[in-house]
């Protein structure tokens, strides 16, 4: 059976969405055919990148996780740097700055963002010859970046889950990932992005998985609820949320609910319950019960957890400002986005008073939207289709 690598900035069975959910779910669905080993580090917590585990080998579900440690922790040293590169850079724009110019501030950025792991770009120099293909997941962070560039360019595959974010811009990544052709793009949007801000979007559009996609019998409330699962902090637009939200007129008689780690400090309002962590059959039960689901992020490639939604037939609002969320919408018809704040409140009315035949409507055409597009045996078989065709393009002798 030919191995496989996964390299992602961080895996572990607390880590839940992201670029880490997405190369757990491609480790599984890869693994019915190949012998596939996660290369990741020793962190868990993706603001400090302090060394969580133990570095080496450890089992999960059965797939081997091979973790190297973090040479330092994010400190104050990089947050200096993201002021002098990206700091004063506006929302989905390129930063302005003298030092955002500089090649080699661009790359000390990326280094100190963490998680650095020199040990493992060394592994792939002396073992990437023992894989037949290495994915890396996600273009950001450190563990791609420096090292992809151990593995020969005909059995890398890059994952960039690009959107449009001021790191972007950074001319280095665009001069490293062009010598890498084989792609996955999550959607056309993405695509597009990398086009414009790249100037490459060469690649196969493959998507993930929406492995929950039958119905779940709705979470019964006292009230009507909106809700939103996540990440809760400002990155995530949950600061523009909840200033729609109490603007929201209060014969609506709603709460807002949100599920995840609370990074910003919601304000304590009986209108607003924060549920914390919740399992996966809870989060789809809150979701099939909600009367819409609002994902506020301008900074998406793909949010499956919009699309789980989706899948539970609730209508949802997205950021029209996120080009991949809009595009979800205008294609299924499963919900609304919105371009400002005032229209983000207007649209959450009109979710909240949806006729029932209307409601129906518009999640039958989003569930519908979802097993067209992303259930599971779709996926797996466009990855095992590229997998097998880098792996047979890198073992020819004409390469």
């Amino acid at each position: 059976m030919k191995r496989v690598a996964i390299v992602v900035q961080r895996c572990h069975e607390s880590v839940v969405g992201g670029a880490e959910a997405l190369a757990w779910q491609y480790a599984q669905l890869l693994s019915t055919g190949f012998d596939v080993e996660v290369l990741t580090s020793t962190a868990i917590d993706y603001i400090s990148w302090k060394n969580a585990i133990e570095p080496g080998v450890r089992m999960r579900e059965g797939i081997s996780v091979r973790a190297f440690s973090v040479s330092f922790e994010r400190g104050d040293y990089w947050r200096k740097l993201y002021l002098r590169t990206i700091g004063d850079a506006p929302p989905g724009g390129a930063p302005q700055g003298a030092h955002f110019q500089r090649e080699g501030v661009q790359e000390e950025f990326i280094r100190f963002q963490g998680p650095h792991c020199p040990d493992l770009e060394i592994w792939l120099r002396d073992h990437g010859h023992e894989y037949a293909a290495v994915i890396f997941c996600t273009y950001l962070y450190s563990t791609t970046y420096f090292a992809i560039r151990a593995v020969c360019p005909r059995k890398a595959i890059l994952v960039p889950t690009l959107h449009d974010e001021p790191p972007a811009y950074f001319s280095v990544f665009a001069q490293r990932y062009a010598r890498y052709e084989h792609r996955i793009w999550l959607t056309r949007a993405e695509q597009r992005v990398a086009a414009r801000l790249w100037g490459f979007d060469e690649g196969d559009v493959i998507g993930m998985a929406v492995m929950h996609a039958q119905s779940t019998r709705a979470e019964t409330r006292k009230r009507p609820y909106l809700l939103y699962c996540g990440r809760i902090d400002s990155g995530k637009g949950c600061d523009e949320l909840l200033n729609a939200f109490t603007r929201l007129p209060s014969r609506l008689g709603v709460s807002l609910v949100l599920t995840g780690v609370d990074n910003m400090g919601l304000p304590r309002s009986p209108d607003i319950e924060y549920l914390g962590f919740v399992d996966e059959q809870r989060k789809l039960a809150l979701m099939a019960g909600a009367v819409g689901f609002v994902l506020p992020s301008r900074y998406e490639s793909f949010s499956i957890v919009t699309l789980e939604a989706m899948a539970q037939r609730t209508p949802v609002l997205v950021n029209a400002r996120c080009e991949v969320m809009r595009d979800h919408v205008d294609h299924s018809g499963g919900g609304f986005h919105y371009a400002s704040t005032d229209e983000m409140v207007r649209k959450m009315e009109q979710l909240c008073t949806l006729t029932a035949e209307e409601r129906s409507r518009i999640g039958t055409a989003g569930h519908d939207y979802v097993l067209a597009n992303y259930r599971e045996s779709i996926i797996r078989e466009r990855l095992i289709d590229l997998v097998e065709r880098v792996i047979a393009n890198s073992d020819d002798p004409a390469n």
